[in-house]
């Protein structure tokens, strides 16, 4: 995966680039001021890859639900989901964005007979997973002149992570098979800490290239979590206040909750393009 987005970031600062130069000469370049206050919102097609674990503490021998949604479940890998975003400029030092970003896929099987880990299901399965991604940052300007700029980024990532199985059928357990029903979830909120960078490099005064990296490390309650996000965008600006942004995103989490009863890892990954539109004034 990662590979595959490294790629994709060289062919896409080149194309821009190449566009930008091709029709600027250096002494007309002119950045626009930064507007105060910037609200978008965007579509993005990613690729999902999640995993999910859940062991019973209270069990002798640890009986495990081991669950791969893409590969085992029929979960759509690829899916499109929707993204809002803003920022306000509080002055050439000082900032403050947000982003929020939803996910809805769902997967229904019938007769199926498969096994997950210590427990095999012959019956019917569906999964849900309806997380959401919330993101609140705060930005200091460490460097900023004609063309570019760039920002140490802190502040706070919102983890909402809603996953539920269900399987109802024969299930055999320790060479035991009965009639009954599973019910596993993976739903909490963690609150976590976030730091990072955002370069900026203006190539025109209608062009401009925009590189993050974020990290979220650290726990809340009954979670732990470790996050690395990146993306790389191109912004055109149409006018002073209408603007596109488009680019690639990478994410890797991964999750642990664990209280005495029951402890639930969670590896949850996607990558692919997104395309927005935002207002500025």
């Amino acid at each position: 995966m990662n590979n595959h987005f490294l790629k994709y970031i060289i062919l896409l600062f080149a194309l821009v680039a190449s566009t930008a130069y091709a029709n600027t000469e250096p002494d007309q370049i002119e950045l626009y001021k930064s507007n105060r206050f910037v609200l978008g919102i965007g579509a993005a097609i990613v690729r999902f890859d999640t995993k999910l674990k859940f062991t019973d503490k209270t069990v002798t021998n640890f009986n495990s639900i081991f669950i791969d949604p893409e590969g085992n479940l029929g979960m759509p890998v690829v899916s499109h989901v929707t993204t809002y975003y803003g920022g306000w400029n509080i002055n050439p030092k000082h900032g403050l964005a947000f982003s929020f970003f939803n996910v809805n896929r769902e997967s229904s099987i019938f007769n199926i007979d498969k096994t997950f880990e210590d427990v095999r299901v012959v019956g019917d399965a569906t999964i849900t997973d309806t997380t959401n991604f919330y993101q609140l940052t705060y930005g200091y300007t460490l460097f900023n002149d004609e063309r570019s700029n760039i920002k140490f980024v802190a502040g706070i990532y919102g983890l909402d992570l809603k996953y539920v199985f269900d399987a109802e059928g024969e299930l055999t357990e320790g060479g035991v098979t009965t009639s009954g029903t599973i019910h596993e979830e993976a739903k909490v909120f963690a609150p976590l800490p976030l730091i990072g960078l955002d370069f900026w490099y203006g190539f025109t005064p209608d062009w401009g290239l925009n590189t993050k990296v974020s990290f979220v490390t650290g726990s809340y309650e009954d979670v732990s979590a470790g996050v690395l996000q990146t993306s790389i965008n191109a912004q055109y600006r149409f006018t002073d206040h209408i603007g596109l942004m488009f680019g690639l995103a990478y994410f890797d989490a991964e999750v642990v909750i664990e209280d005495d009863i029951e402890k639930k890892d969670i590896t949850y990954g996607y990558n692919g393009g997104y395309i927005g539109m935002h207002f500025m004034f």
